[in-house]
């Protein structure tokens, strides 16, 4: 549920609700005083992701090629063997 700030006309009181986006409050709960509450804008937090994404074709090239070295090595040693 979202948290929402609203401040209070008459005592300038910031007070903090947990509510639908569709309900407003009116009633400030410091002073007790009816429809002074107004809705403050406040910053929202995001979360992001530190990890850097590749794309399927990067990461599928990645692959590919060190599949190629270590058969690559592979053959060596087998050619080193006889």
């Amino acid at each position: 549920m979202p948290r929402y700030q609203y401040n209070c006309k008459e005592c300038n009181t910031i007070s903090n609700f947990f509510h639908l986006s569709d309900e407003v409050e009116t009633d400030c709960p410091k002073c007790g005083m009816k429809d002074t509450l107004k809705k403050v804008l406040t910053k929202f937090r995001t979360d992001q992701k530190s990890n850097k994404k590749q794309k399927v074709g990067n990461l599928t090239e990645e692959f590919i090629e060190d599949s190629r070295q270590e058969l690559q090595q592979q053959k060596n040693e087998l050619n080193k063997d006889r």
